[in-house]
């Protein structure tokens, strides 16, 4: 398994302040991706340089923490409709984000929440980190391909930062 476009996750300096923030609905099979993704990474002691948020299905009511902790990184874990396999891992960078779509129901689009970050954090680099849902269908497990890809991307990212 890989990540497509996994380059620009190494470009990240990792001793930098780098937030991660997992977004996804509980209740919609594929779409709590990105929150089964941080459920995973809350278990693992990060330097305190690392700052994990569950942010389930309202990224708008986190805003304050992600400035509060001023972080250089942003990386947004999230379903994505990219038209891929299930459980295909992409990242994006702002400028590509619009190629996916970001399942869950936002308020506001990841373009606009990032901007909105900038005004108060103006040197945040912002990833989004797609996987391809399955199925978004209510009261449904989560597919098999993407818990495997959720798995890969948690030791990924595990291995990643605590270098």
């Amino acid at each position: 398994m890989k990540i497509k476009s996994s380059k620009r996750l190494k470009k990240i300096d990792v001793t930098k302040r780098i937030c991660i923030m997992g977004i996804g609905n509980y209740d919609r099979a594929d779409d709590y991706a990105g929150v089964a993704a941080v459920e995973q990474l809350e278990k693992v002691t990060f330097p305190d340089n690392i700052k994990i948020i569950n942010a389930g299905p309202v990224p708008e009511s986190f805003t304050g923490v992600i400035k509060k902790f001023e972080p250089d990184y942003l990386i947004i874990i999230d379903a994505a409709n990219m038209d891929e396999e299930p459980g295909t891992l992409r990242v994006f960078t702002e400028k590509d984000i619009d190629t996916a779509y970001m399942v869950t129901p936002h308020k506001v689009t990841m373009k606009m929440y990032t901007k909105y970050l900038r005004f108060f954090l103006e040197d945040l680099k912002a990833l989004f980190i797609g996987i391809q849902p399955k199925s978004l269908t209510y009261d449904v497990e989560m597919a098999e391909s993407v818990k495997e890809s959720i798995d890969y991307l948690v030791q990924y990212l595990e291995d990643m930062l605590r270098k």
